[in-house]
């Protein structure tokens, strides 16, 4: 049975060290900031993985390539981007 939120919660609160799941890190204006955040030239991360998914994308597909149905998982913050150039 899946736990509801306050449980998660308590159960994180009351670990050591604390923690809370990252599926309650975002909402909409969270997602929205960190965005924002990913765009910042500080954020180095973002233009490392796009880099990668633009000039290895031929490569990723070779090697996860599938015969039949499958289920992409979103690569990034939510926004298509990474996942994006991966289909190209």
């Amino acid at each position: 049975m899946e736990k509801t939120f306050a449980e998660e919660v308590a159960e994180g609160l009351s670990a050591s060290p604390k923690f809370l799941s990252s599926k309650y890190h975002y909402d909409d204006e969270g997602s929205r900031i960190f965005q924002e955040i990913m765009a910042m030239p500080e954020y180095y991360l973002t233009n490392c993985e796009m880099d990668i998914m633009k000039n290895r994308a031929i490569e990723i597909y070779e090697a996860t390539r599938f015969k039949g149905h499958f289920n992409i998982i979103e690569l990034g913050a939510g926004d298509g981007q990474k996942t994006k150039e991966l289909l190209r």
